[in-house]
């Protein structure tokens, strides 16, 4: 069993000791691209050229979001690596890291396509404005079936991610392509429901930070540049949103790589241990 507070003392030790290096990796593939996707997003109109521009920014965004992950992993993994030598290993992993991302995708769909047929079935309505489901109409058993399965999805999905907390650790450490899922699980035989909580922790803590930043930012920028200014509004709360992404992203990065090292140790100290006869 890996102890959740050693983990979150040994992240603590490197976000002090390798602060600018993290920093630096941040910057680089967190806060620019997020800002340049938000600047992007916020001065283009639907079916619009800027509209299909904006998307191609916002994959782009994306996938440096991942490299960045991937460095800060190598960072956080291992003493001995820099920026320089991060920012190499997060794209030559790139690609693994997109596969395991595409897989799990593709398990979210298949899973979401059954309960959507069980809502259209009840009778609801897809609203193509809003891009939600109008349940008004909606009852009968399809309905409840819809609610069982999504309720029991949730669940499900919630031990998963915790079971994948060391897989993009193990995609930069050990060279694994789809074999780091079954590696994940096995590491983290024993913390699962532990990691559960860090993970609904966490993403409490994210989403408040989230909602009051671009709320505050949003009412500020509005008084500075005026309810019309619309674009520059949505820039101010795009900066904002970025640079808090950009430290909930490192700081979740670390603790997983670090506690990646954890499991492996303890691992490793098992295996070497001498048996009793």
């Amino acid at each position: 069993m890996v102890h959740m507070g050693l983990v979150w003392d040994r992240t603590v030790d490197v976000l002090q000791g390798r602060s600018g290096i993290l920093a630096r990796l941040a910057l680089l593939f967190f806060f620019v691209p997020g800002v340049v996707s938000a600047a992007v997003g916020a001065f283009a109109t639907p079916a619009t050229p800027l509209a299909f521009v904006a998307s191609l920014v916002s994959l782009a965004a994306s996938v440096l979001l991942i490299a960045g992950v991937l460095a800060v992993t190598a960072v956080a993994s291992d003493p001995d690596v820099d920026a320089a030598r991060a920012t190499s290993i997060g794209f030559q992993r790139l690609l693994p890291a997109i596969g395991a991302i595409a897989l799990v995708v593709v398990a979210v769909i298949a899973i979401g396509v059954p309960i959507t047929l069980l809502v259209v079935q009840s009778g609801a309505t897809f609203d193509p404005a809003t891009g939600r489901f109008d349940l008004a109409r909606a009852s009968g058993s399809a309905l409840n079936l819809a609610g069982i399965i999504t309720l029991i999805a949730l669940v499900v999905g919630l031990w998963v991610t915790a079971k994948l907390v060391p897989l993009f650790a193990i995609i930069v450490n050990e060279r694994r392509g789809l074999g780091a899922f079954a590696r994940s699980f096995r590491l983290t035989r024993g913390s699962a429901l532990r990691l559960v909580g860090v993970v609904i922790l966490y993403g409490i803590v994210v989403i408040v930070a989230m909602l009051a930043a671009t709320s505050v930012t949003g009412v500020i920028a509005r008084l500075l540049l005026g309810a019309d200014a619309a674009g520059g509004v949505g820039v101010a709360v795009g900066v904002a949103s970025s640079a808090l992404t950009a430290l909930a992203t490192v700081v979740q990065t670390v603790f997983y790589a670090r506690f990646y090292v954890a499991a492996r140790d303890r691992e490793d100290a098992a295996q070497d241990a001498p048996l009793v006869q």
